[in-house]
């Protein structure tokens, strides 16, 4: 059994002094500096919290930007396409025109030749007339 006597409560008093200089010398200053790295990783973590938010909105931004300017070139793209198809067509109505235009003359060119070679052989009918009768007769009409 435990008798209580004078050892045990020196023993008993110098444990309760080293609890309390430990508690002076080391706990606390731990538990100290435990409770200035909790400050300062909550207040690193408001930081972090604070850029993640700025980097979201920067990102965002980005991203609207970049569609906004992804629509406009769509749109610029359109309006090139309307502006060459209206360009080709006037090229592809013009060329036909200058076919037609060289087709004509052509023709007129043709109807002219045929015209001057008709009336030259009209001239020319009589002689040639006159020349055949004369071969199939064999004498002079």
């Amino acid at each position: 059994m435990i008798s209580i006597n004078l050892t045990f409560v020196i023993q008993l008093v110098n444990v309760l002094i080293l609890v309390f200089l430990m508690n002076l010398v080391l706990f606390r200053p731990i538990r100290r500096v435990l409770a200035e790295r909790q400050k300062f990783v909550e207040g690193q973590q408001g930081r972090i919290d604070r850029a993640n938010a700025a980097v979201t909105a920067a990102i965002e931004e980005f991203n609207s930007r970049i569609q906004e300017a992804r629509k406009a070139g769509r749109q610029k793209v359109q309006e090139m396409k309307g502006a060459a198809y209206e360009h080709e067509k006037q090229v592809l109505q013009e060329a036909v025109e200058e076919a037609a235009a060289r087709v004509q003359a052509g023709r007129d060119a043709i109807r002219h030749d045929i015209q001057g070679a008709r009336e030259q052989l009209k001239a020319q009918v009589q002689a040639f007339s006159r020349e055949l009768a004369q071969k199939i007769l064999g004498r002079s009409v």
